[in-house]
Formats: structure tokens, sequence, C-alpha cells
């Protein structure tokens, strides 16, 4: 079928789909992948916010998008490498030191995904007609929710029905991984085929936009009150960046670990009774006595859905051993610290399965979000953003109570934590929206694509140094007070923003036809 710049409902969909599914499963998918494969909180925050980089400095490689090539091929290219980097996961699962071969590709891949945004938007503005651009910039937000849906939601729910399928989470995700690749694969050749060929890449601009880079860079600095925008712009986010990264594990973590002290099994009772008259007196174990503890000692994990045995499990290679039983491991390490004094390891966790996850994240979570984003554009349309920009930060940060309440009282039922994420998720989606608009704001002007991008890119920034910090600090605090922490690392940003000098009725629509 031909295809051309006059029916782009064949072409702008997949397109904007090809733009968020990539950053959905490097930046969110990745957290609850490394934690359902044994990774520590304080290995995820710190590696998985690195992945954030790519973005951090996409404005430094924009201009070489620009200058060669067309961004058709661009995107092509790049899409093409993100397929092939989640088919690369999907196999690299399995082997030893998957990790770090892992985080590697995702790092490829999330360069790869920053491309294939500046040249999917260059492409837009190029190719489609002016008239046309702001009726097809609602549905490419639309689809680019939809994206973040089927990661957060579509393919979270798949990996979560494998786990309970194959009761292997390594072999879960692997599938689901090459699953992806392969998904990004017939997108990719979908756009290869429907997007239009008639694409001009105007040399003329590009030398002027390449003579006057450094120009624009440093123009973007001497704004009126840089010095506080960019303090805002890095600090607002900074319980944000944090609270994203050990949701997800929040959620899955357990309640609890505890030894049974009872069991009909003759190695369990052997270990048992090692604990009772070496360990609990204090007495320095033999390594063959150290082996057999680790092993056999019998160990439970209570979750949401009740309690059940954390069995021993036996790595390809001896240096994996303490990655995937890391669980059995640190329990059993706390009682011979203790002399087995504390039978009992509170973790702080709500229990959740990767279904449920997947579920109030990918689904209720993104709906909440989604009119929450919509109802705070309609607010500022109306009103400004002068009305509306406090309210909507504290509509975005004081939902983060109620995770303080479900860390302290952790509450039976289910429907009390789809509540805390819906009501964070809307107050999430309300709140950025003057969040963005306020970086339009900063971007008014000359160059204001570039600024645009310079803004974002210090936002991201924002976003990655405290998600680095974010498993050290919820491992030496807990859940309760980290959550605690979050909330007070919100205020620098809400009293920063009582200064920031901008039109009154900046964002609100004109009434003039």
């Amino acid at each position: 079928m031909k295809t051309d710049n006059t029916k782009p409902w064949f072409w702008i969909p997949l397109l904007n789909f090809a733009s968020g599914l990539p950053y959905a499963v490097i930046i969110s998918v990745s957290v609850l992948m490394y934690k359902n494969l044994g990774i520590s909180n304080e290995d995820i925050g710190l590696y998985t916010s690195l992945l954030y980089l790519p973005w951090v400095i996409k404005p430094l490689w924009s201009p070489f998008i620009e200058l060669t090539g067309t961004k058709r091929k661009w995107f092509l290219s790049m899409q093409l490498l993100i397929s092939i980097a989640f088919l690369l996961v999907g196999f690299t699962i399995p082997t030893n030191g998957f990790f770090m071969m892992t985080l590697a590709i995702f790092w490829v891949a999330a360069f790869a995904s920053a491309s294939n945004d500046i040249a999917s938007d260059g492409f837009y503005l190029l190719v489609l007609p002016k008239e046309q651009q702001s009726f097809f910039l609602g549905i490419r937000s639309t689809f680019y929710r939809l994206s973040m849906l089927a990661g957060n939601g579509l393919i979270v729910l798949f990996a979560g029905y494998l786990e309970h399928k194959y009761g292997d989470n390594t072999k879960a995700w692997s599938y689901t991984m090459i699953c992806v690749g392969l998904l990004m694969t017939f997108i990719t050749i979908y756009n290869f085929i429907f997007t239009p060929k008639n694409e001009i890449n105007p040399a003329e601009n590009n030398e002027h936009h390449h003579q006057n880079f450094g120009t624009i860079f440093i123009s973007f600095f001497k704004k009126k009150q840089i010095a506080v925008v960019l303090i805002f712009i890095l600090v607002f986010r900074l319980g944000e960046s944090q609270l994203l990264k050990m949701l997800t594990p929040f959620l899955i973590d357990p309640i609890k670990y505890e030894l049974v002290e009872k069991s009909s099994d003759l190695d369990e009772n052997k270990a048992l009774e090692l604990y009772n008259t070496k360990v609990k007196a204090g007495i320095k174990l033999e390594n063959s006595e150290l082996e057999l503890l680790y092993s056999k000692l019998p160990v439970v994990v209570e979750t949401r859905k009740g309690k059940k045995p954390i069995a021993e499990t036996k790595p390809k290679a001896n240096e994996e051993y303490k990655k995937v039983n890391e669980a059995r491991v640190s329990f059993i390490d706390g009682l011979i610290s203790k002399n087995g004094n504390q039978k009992t390891i509170q973790v702080g966790g709500m229990g959740l399965d990767t279904e449920d996850v997947g579920l109030i994240y990918g689904t209720l979570g993104l709906i909440a979000l989604t009119i929450g984003g919509i109802l705070g554009g309609i607010a500022i349309s109306k009103q400004g953003l002068t009305k509306w920009m406090f309210p909507m930060f504290l509509a975005m940060h004081l939902p983060i109570l109620g995770f303080i309440l479900l860390a302290f009282f952790h509450p039976s039922s289910i429907y009390y934590i789809y509540a805390v994420v819906i009501l964070e998720q809307f107050g999430y989606g309300f709140g950025f929206t003057g969040f963005m608009m306020y970086l339009i704001h900063v971007a008014e002007g000359e160059s204001k694509t570039a600024h645009y991008a310079l803004a974002t890119g210090f936002m991201a920034l924002g976003m990655m140094l405290p998600g680095m910090l974010s498993g050290f600090i919820q491992k030496y605090l807990g859940y309760q007070n980290f959550f605690i922490w979050v909330f007070i690392a919100t205020i620098p940003g809400l009293i920063l923003s009582r200064f920031l000098i901008f039109p009154k009725d900046f964002g609100k629509k004109s009434e003039e036809v």
C-alpha cells in the first residue's frame, strides 16, 4: 500500500509507540526484572539510574543527527538496534554474570532510544504539514501513553504469567525480553513500510544550526533567573526520583522472613540441631557446617498470599551462589550475627506478585495518570500556570503520605494499595503537567527546541543522580523511614517554586479565534 504524508494515521501511531515502549522497558520494567532476578535494591537503584544518562546528554548529540542522514534512516536504524538489544538481553539473562552484561546492552538500547526520540520528533515536524501537527499532537501523546501501558502493564503481566507457569524467574524474564525484542522488530518493519519516504532534509538550515549551536547553547545560560531555574529543575524531582526507583521493590519485597523451628525432613532437622546447639551459643562453625546451614535450614517468606518456603537454588557457577540465594543468605547471616536471638526479619515490603504490579501500575495507575494529565492541561489552559502551579505541585507530592501509611500499617486488603497508587498516579499526572509547562516557559524565545531539550536534559540529570543513591538510602533507613525522607526531599522544590518569575497568564488559552 502506498503511504505518504497525507495519510498520517498509517504511520504516526506506531512511530510514537516505538518511542515510548523502549523507554518503559529500559527505565521501569528493568527495575522489576532485576528485583525478581535477585539483584539488591542498592544495585538496582545505582545501575538502573545510570540508564537515564542518554536522555541527560541527548541535547549534545542532537545536532549530529540533524546534520547527518535523514531522520527516517536514523529512527529505523535505532529501532532495529533496540530490537536486537532486547533480544540479546533475553538470551543473556540465563548466563553467568548476566547483571552487568544485560546492563551494558540496556545502556546501548538507551542511547539508541534517545536517538530514536530525536529523529522521530524531527521527522514528524518535517513531513507533516503544520496545519495537521496540532491535531496529531494528541494522537502522538495517546499512543505514547499506550506504549507505556504495554510496557508497564501488559509486558509485566506476561512476565508474571510466565513466572507462575514455569516457577523459574530466569526463564520467565528471558522469554519475556525475547518477546519484547520480537515486538520491536515487528514495529521496526512496520515503520519501514509505512513511514513516508518524501522527507526533505534542509541542508541550509542544518548548516545554520551547526554554525550557531555554540551560541544557542550559551544563550540558554543567559536567560533570566537561570541560576534559580536550574537549581529548581534539578531539585524539584529529588523525592520523586528516589520514590520511582524503590517503589517497585517496596511492592515486590516480602513482608518478612522467618525460621521454621520444626521439620519432618532429616537434613533440615540436622540444620536445626546445628542452629540450636552452636549458632545460639555463638560457637564458630566449620565450613561443612556452614554449608549445611545455608543449604538446609528451613526458612519461609511471608507475602500477601501467605507463607512459602525458600529453598536453596543451585547456580551454574559458585560465584553466583550468593546472588541467586540472596534472601536465604541474608536471613541466615542475620541469624548467625545475632546468635539466633532474632528468628524473624521484617523486610517491610507489600509482598505483591509481578502480575499484581503489572495490573496496578500498567492499567489502573496509567488510567489515573492520563486523567490527571488531561485535567492538568485543561486547568492551565483555562486559568494559567500562576494560579495552578503550587496546587499542582502539592497534588504531585502529597500522595507520598499514602506510601508512608502503607509501610507502617501494611493493610491486609490489596484495595488500599490500589487506592494509594491510583491517587499517587493521578496526582503525578496532574502535577507534572505544571512542571512541564514551566519548562516550556524556560524554553521560550529563539531556539525554543534546543533550549527545551537542554531543560529536559537537566530534568533527567535531577532524576539520575538521586536515583543512584536511592537503594543505599532505603537499605539504611528501611522502607518506613525511607518514604518519610522522600516526602521531606520534596520540600526544597516546593519552596523554590515560590521564587520563580513567569507571566501571570502563561499557558492560558487565548480567547481570540
